[in-house]
């Protein structure tokens, strides 16, 4: 691996734990700044297949698959006192590992795949919810910044053991 390659992909892993720790930290219009204004957020559903087929996923359903405005309704939603299902907010801990660069030209764009843990507790409950997937982020170079403009996530899970998604990935 080069140097460059190797400096771009530091780059790539503390983006992504910053924006793990804005998550955390519901600091979502934090979080949402990091948006680019042409930004798709989706994740499809997965679905069984026999044997190795792929890909494992529907390719026309999906959990959510938002823009830019979906997203920014979501983030005013959350910091309201209609996120019913976030009231109180929900104790998350992200964890972002095995980060690679599939796709990198400087300073103009990137295609960063990624693993994510999340880990979500709510109010007293004494259940958990465990959500994990691989993510693939492109990331476009604008104003002298990373901007993600598209996160693709490909969720572990057939049956999504959570109460409701009112959380981002």
């Amino acid at each position: 691996m080069s140097m460059e390659m190797m400096l771009a992909t530091y780059e790539f892993q503390q983006w992504l734990y910053r924006e793990a720790k804005l998550l955390d930290d519901i600091d979502f219009d934090g979080w949402f700044a990091l948006m680019h204004p042409d930004i798709k957020y989706s994740m499809p559903v997965r679905v069984n297949k026999e044997g190795i087929e792929r890909p494992d996923y529907a390719t026309d359903m999906f959990a959510f698959h938002d823009d830019h405005h979906l997203l920014s309704l979501r983030v005013e939603r959350l910091k309201s006192d209609y996120a019913w299902a976030e009231i109180p907010p929900s104790r998350t801990r992200r964890s972002v590992n095995n980060v690679r660069i599939e796709e990198y030209v400087p300073n103009d764009k990137a295609v960063v795949k990624s693993y994510l843990l999340l880990y979500r507790s709510r109010s007293t409950d004494i259940h958990h919810d465990l959500v994990s997937g691989e993510r693939t982020d492109e990331f476009l170079y604008v104003d002298g910044e990373w901007k993600l403009s598209k996160r693709f996530f490909v969720i572990d899970q057939t049956t999504i053991n959570t109460r409701n998604l009112a959380i981002f990935v």
